[in-house]
C-alpha cells in the first residue's frame, strides 16, 4: 500500500483524492492546503490527516509519493521539497511554467532517486494507443499535416474566481498552458517531436494578463506541416481535438478518443471497431467536465511503476516537452519569427 500526500486542496486536489479512491494499492494518508478549512474538508473526506504546510506535509513517515495539485507556477518548490524527503511525485500538468523551473524538478527527481511523472491523461485512452500503434507501424503513410484545435470556453468568472488564472507568475500563460497543453502533448506524442513554430497569440474576450486566443503553425521531421488553434473565448466549448493526415489515411481523436479512423488498409470490421471508445467527458465547457477515471488510469501506472521499480509511462523528459513547445509559441509571437526547439 503506497501512501500519497496530495498538495494542493482545490478542484485538481479533489480528482486526485477521488482517484486514488479507486486503486487498492493507494491510499491518501495527508492533504494539504494553504486554507485550514478546505484542507481540513478534502481530508476528512479522503479520511487522511490536513496540514498547512507543505514542507511538513512532504516529510512525514506516513507518505511515499507527494501530488503537486498547486497552482502551476508554484510547483518547483513543492517538488523539489518532496523529492529531498525521498518521496515520488506525481505533478499536475504543466510539469512548471518555465524550462528553467522543469528542470529543477526534474534534477531534483534524479538526485534524489525518486520516480516523477506528469499529469497527461490523454495519454491513457484506448484511442490514444490505437493511433500510435497505427503511427509507429507507418498505417497513414507519409504524414503530411499534424493539428491540433482546443475551442475551449470558460467565462469571466473563471478567471476572477483564483488570483492565479490567466497570470503570468502562476498560471505560465493562457489557454495553451492550462487548457492547450493536453492536446498539444498528445500531437507532439503522436506526430511529433515538433521541431519549429511560429505563432501569433491574442487576449480577445477577457480581462487577463495572459492569451485566451493562439494560432501556431509547426513543422515536423519528416516536412509535415501542423496547425495549433487554442481559445477559451469560443463558445460553447467544442472537444479538443487532433487531426493526423497522410496520403495513406487519417485519424481524428476527440479528448483522445478516435472519432474517424479511416486507413487505406483497413476493413469496415476495423473501422467500427475503432470508433467503440466510451467518452470520459471534456473540459471544452467546464474545468470540471471530466471523469476522474483518466487520473485513475496514470495514478494506477505511477503505482505499478514504484512497486515493480520500472519507469511510468510519461516521464519528466516527456512532460518538459510540451512546456518546450508552448515557450516557443510564446516567443514566436513577442519576436514575431520563428522559434526552433531544441
Amino acid at each position: 500500500m503506497l501512501k500519497f500526500c496530495v498538495v494542493g486542496a482545490g478542484f485538481i486536489g479533489g480528482v486526485h483524492v477521488e482517484a486514488l479512491a479507486k486503486i487498492p494499492d493507494a491510499k491518501v494518508t495527508v492533504v494539504c492546503g494553504l486554507v485550514e478549512k478546505t484542507a481540513a474538508d478534502l481530508a476528512n473526506k479522503a479520511g487522511a490527516v490536513w496540514e498547512t504546510d507543505y514542507r511538513q506535509a512532504v516529510a512525514r513517515d506516513d507518505v511515499d509519493v507527494v501530488c503537486v495539485c498547486t497552482p502551476s507556477g508554484a510547483h518547483a518548490e513543492v517538488a523539489e521539497a518532496a523529492a529531498s524527503a525521498g518521496k515520488h511525485l506525481v505533478v499536475e500538468k504543466p510539469l512548471d511554467i518555465t524550462l528553467e523551473r522543469v528542470d529543477r524538478i526534474v534534477a531534483a527527481a534524479r538526485q534524489a532517486g525518486v520516480k516523477l511523472t506528469c499529469i497527461f491523461p490523454y495519454r491513457f485512452m484506448g484511442g490514444t494507443a490505437l493511433a500510435k500503434r497505427a503511427m509507429d507501424k507507418g498505417r497513414l503513410g507519409r504524414l503530411v499535416l499534424a493539428d491540433a484545435y482546443i475551442k475551449w470556453f470558460r467565462d469571466q468568472e473563471y478567471y476572477d474566481s483564483s488570483n492565479w488564472k490567466g497570470t503570468w507568475a502562476l498560471d505560465g500563460g493562457g489557454v495553451l498552458m492550462n487548457q492547450g497543453i493536453h492536446n498539444i502533448d498528445l500531437l507532439n506524442y503522436l506526430a511529433g517531436p515538433i521541431i519549429s513554430v511560429t505563432a501569433r497569440t491574442a487576449t480577445l474576450a477577457h480581462q487577463m494578463e495572459t492569451e485566451d486566443t493562439a494560432v501556431a503553425l509547426a513543422t515536423f521531421p519528416n516536412g509535415a506541416l501542423g496547425v495549433i488553434e487554442g481559445s477559451t473565448a469560443s463558445w460553447p466549448g467544442e472537444s479538443g481535438r487532433v487531426e493526423l493526415h497522410g496520403d495513406q489515411g487519417t485519424i481524428a481523436l476527440e479528448d483522445g478518443r478516435i472519432v474517424t479512423w479511416k486507413l487505406a488498409d483497413s476493413t469496415p470490421e476495423e473501422e467500427k471497431q475503432m470508433l467503440d471508445e466510451v467518452s470520459l467527458g471534456s473540459g471544452a465547457s467546464s474545468a470540471a467536465g471530466f471523469s476522474c477515471e483518466m487520473h485513475r488510469r496514470q495514478l494506477a501506472d505511477m503505482v505499478e511503476a514504484i512497486l515493480h521499480d520500472r519507469p511510468p509511462a510519461i516521464d519528466g523528459a516527456e512532460a518538459r516537452q510540451s512546456v518546450a513547445i508552448i515557450r516557443a509559441i510564446y516567443d514566436s509571437s513577442a519576436k514575431g519569427s520563428w522559434i526552433t526547439l531544441s
